[in-house]
């Protein structure tokens, strides 16, 4: 399924299908002998074995901001995402970190493919570094405010 805007009634799946699919589109997998069957960039944490480097994508909590005016039911929502990169090393992680966020921060011009869904201000809230046994995981904690009308 692909996502080119972000609708009001589905606007948390739309979300995260939008941003894990441009993620996939736009990152380069460091890992170029991956199986067929495996993905690199997913929207839940994974539940099996899996080949390093990932990234899942997940939804991390809304806030409504406000109102869109007296009489109005449409709203201002402040739509968060957690993106959490796996990596099988401290320099792996960093590097799918630093693509992503460059993407991420130079598509809020008007036009780009994450504005033109009807995602705005985008902000990185945090990043911060975890290890997990072997593996290296950077949660990197994002959010777009979304006009929902």
């Amino acid at each position: 399924m692909s996502i080119e805007t972000v609708e009001s009634a589905t606007f948390m799946s739309d979300l995260i299908i939008l941003i894990r699919d441009n993620i996939r589109n736009n990152v380069d997998d460091p890992m170029t002998s991956r199986p067929s069957n495996e993905k690199f960039v997913m929207t839940s944490y994974p539940r099996n074995v899996v080949n390093y480097p990932i990234i899942t994508v997940v939804d991390s909590g809304t806030v409504q901001e406000g109102k869109l005016g007296m009489g109005s039911e449409g709203t201002i929502l402040r739509l968060g995402i957690e993106i959490r990169i796996w990596g099988r090393n401290v320099k792996e992680r960093d590097e799918i970190f630093n693509s992503i966020y460059d993407y991420l921060r130079t598509n809020q011009l008007s036009g780009d493919d994450i504005t033109s869904a009807n995602l705005h201000d985008f902000s990185m809230n945090s990043a911060v570094n975890i290890s997990e046994g072997d593996i290296r995981v950077k949660v990197v904690e994002v959010t777009y405010l979304y006009l929902c009308i």
